[in-house]
């Protein structure tokens, strides 16, 4: 009798494991979460914007007065300026006047894309603190 010689993969029992099916599993489950989540746009989020419960008035002397309108429109201590412009208009007020803080008031209207790029600006143009002004809630109702 002849004896047959038995390879190492019969030896081990030699198995294989089908990944067909785990992979289309998987690529159903990534087809089913990439049509079912809803994309938000930064843009449309809501933001609350904080209430002033005291109000102090801040005197307004040695600070740079930053006006934002509810079309985006700039003013800078009454004086109006292109978003372009704004950080040469900051460094010019704060070298002039000396004041290293921004006083932001803005419109409740007021794209926020257009506040945060203003804080950009400010914070490039060498302004160490920036304080967003909120209107008194007693007042809010009388107007």
């Amino acid at each position: 009798m002849a004896k047959r010689r038995q390879s190492l993969s019969e030896k081990a029992g030699e198995f294989e494991l089908n990944l067909t099916p785990m992979i289309d599993a998987v690529f159903l489950l990534l087809i089913f979460f990439m049509t079912t989540t809803v994309f938000v746009k930064a843009s449309q989020l809501k933001i609350a914007l904080p209430e002033a419960k005291h109000y102090d008035q801040l005197k307004s002397e040695k600070k740079l007065n930053l006006r934002i309108g509810g079309e985006g429109e700039l003013e800078v201590n009454s004086q109006l300026v292109a978003l372009l412009e704004l950080r040469g208009w900051l460094e010019r007020e704060r070298i002039r006047t000396g004041s290293t803080t921004l006083i932001i008031t803005a419109d409740a209207e007021t794209p926020h894309g257009v506040v945060i790029d203003a804080m950009e600006m400010a914070t490039m143009a060498g302004v160490e603190k920036i304080d967003v002004e909120t209107q008194d809630e007693s007042k809010q109702q009388t107007q």
